[in-house]
């Protein structure tokens, strides 16, 4: 029942995702861009994160229209931040799929980026949607924050966990939290409900970012839809390296790997040679181990939203996803 209704609320929220990124230049160049960033859309993960949340409120069916409305300015918001990190990134791919800057280059990736959230704020303010407004603005902000604090941290070789996850909580998790109080909010959950809502979907969104921190080790460029060894070639050093670098045996072989990167580009004989000394020392290990703290976490927040349904069956199911060991 879940699924099936999340499939025809998704396909409404579709429908609005085009409404909102509309544009009187279809048929030019730029339209063609346009294009292109609205066919790299996913999973639609906040969607269905939104759409739960707010089905666990009561006047979810009564306010559909709005609902889907808001889920399309949060997935639009998560693209538009998706075009911006492949500029950053200098990344080509973006899941399996030629980027907007790797086709079309950089500067027309920041004005396509910067287009989509300037229509995200045009249609909420013509549609009166100014609370979502004010979220996602504030949002965006803490967005930026965290990947400027990211930024500043390249390189750090003594980058600490309370950093590592200061920085992804608002470059990740902050739009989960959005995402699940705009939808509980409008389906009139009780403030206890959302407030547990947002503590469960911001330790989701932590879970979210160490997961494809692993996979950036143990994933492949086809399997994952982009690069691997990025963040760590690009002076990011992740949940996996930090807790590798804990062992002193480590810090013997990592260390000189790590400097040579700030100076030069790495051989693929040493990125593997790295790979192998984060799995050796620990570092997946240890950020399973998070994600498993995390879940277990959420699993009592589950518990103590007070409903068994098919709903918290589904919150239970997204916990499992996350920590099957790849």
């Amino acid at each position: 029942m879940i699924e099936i209704l999340l499939k025809e609320w998704i396909e409404q929220i579709k429908y609005y995702i085009h409404l909102i990124a509309d544009y009187s230049i279809k048929e030019s160049q730029v339209g063609a861009v346009l294009d292109d960033v609205l066919n790299l859309s996913g999973k639609m993960f906040r969607s269905k994160l939104l759409l739960l949340c707010a089905f666990l409120g009561s006047n979810w069916k009564n306010n559909k229209e709005k609902i889907c409305k808001l889920s399309a300015m949060v997935e639009l918001t998560h693209l538009a931040s998706l075009i911006h990190d492949d500029i950053v990134d200098d990344s080509p791919y973006r899941r399996g799929k030629v980027s907007i800057q790797g086709k079309y280059g950089k500067d027309a990736a920041v004005f396509a980026g910067d287009f989509l959230m300037a229509r995200i704020f045009y249609y909420g303010a013509v549609e009166n949607l100014n609370e979502a407004v004010s979220i996602l603005s504030k949002t965006v902000e803490y967005m930026c924050i965290g990947e400027i604090e990211q930024d500043l941290c390249r390189y750090q070789e003594d980058i600490s966990e309370k950093k590592y996850f200061e920085n992804i909580e608002r470059k990740t998790a902050v739009l989960f939290q959005a995402a699940s109080y705009i939808g509980a909010k409008e389906s009139g959950c009780s403030e206890r409900i959302i407030q547990k809502l947002e503590l469960f979907v911001k330790n989701l969104g932590l879970m979210f970012q160490l997961k494809d921190d692993i996979l950036d080790f143990t994933s492949n460029s086809k399997e994952l839809g982009k690069k691997t060894h990025k963040d760590f070639q690009n002076g990011i050093y992740t949940f996996p390296v930090i807790m590798a670098l804990k062992n002193p045996k480590a810090k013997e072989v990592l260390l000189p790997i790590m400097r040579k990167n700030k100076e030069e580009k790495l051989s693929l004989t040493e990125i593997l040679q790295l790979q192998n000394y984060i799995i050796q020392f620990g570092g997946i290990e240890a950020s399973y181990e998070k994600i498993k703290y995390l879940s277990t976490i959420n699993r009592q927040l589950i518990k103590e939203l007070g409903q068994n349904s098919e709903i918290t069956v589904y919150l239970e199911k997204m916990l499992n996803d996350l920590e099957v060991e790849k």
